[in-house]
């Protein structure tokens, strides 16, 4: 048992070194990614934050409604995920309504795409209320479907963003685009 923990505890800390690694590597082009009302909106957690939390239930694995989801792989922070997440969640903070679909029709992938993101297979968990991205994060893992597009296996980058929506509905907003790259 001590070995086990000792082998989470040093695969968590390189996992948590990689993923800052990549972090560092696209941050500065994904604070520049402004989405409309940013300027009102106030973020709920880092970049760093959001990565760590996704990563670490995902190398543990989850139950997602009695079905056994396994280790999935590390993900990888991503601007343009980071940008397309941000644009959808004032949207449905300004409309009130946790929907997939845009106020301008789109859905995530044509989202991801028009920030530069050509996808083979993409996913997107919304949700409002919490004021925490862990909290968030155990609400779409009592939800089977949000649970298992969060441990989907073969998805590879990511972006997570929350945030308070002063005179919103919920107040709190959150958005998670994950994605594979088509090649």
């Amino acid at each position: 048992m001590r070995k086990h923990l000792r082998h989470h505890r040093v695969l968590s800390v390189l996992q948590a070194a990689a993923a800052a690694a990549c972090l560092a590597a696209v941050r500065p082009a994904a604070a520049q990614a402004q989405a409309p009302g940013a300027a009102v909106a106030r973020p709920l957690a880092s970049a760093e934050e959001a990565l760590l939390l996704v990563n670490a239930q995902r190398a543990a694995g989850a139950h997602c409604g009695g079905e056994w989801q396994p280790p999935a792989p590390p993900l990888r922070w991503h601007a343009a995920m980071e940008a397309a997440a941000t644009e959808h969640l004032h949207d449905v903070a300004a409309r009130g309504l946790l929907s997939h679909d845009g106020s301008d029709g789109s859905t995530v992938g044509g989202r991801i795409r028009r920030h530069g993101y050509v996808w083979g297979g993409v996913g997107e968990n919304l949700a409002a209320g919490h004021r925490s991205a862990a909290r968030t994060l155990e609400q779409w893992l009592r939800s089977p479907a949000h649970c298992r597009t969060l441990m989907q296996g073969n998805y590879r980058d990511m972006a997570l963003v929350g945030h308070e929506v002063p005179g919103s509905r919920h107040g709190a907003w959150w958005a998670l685009v994950l994605a594979r790259p088509l090649q």
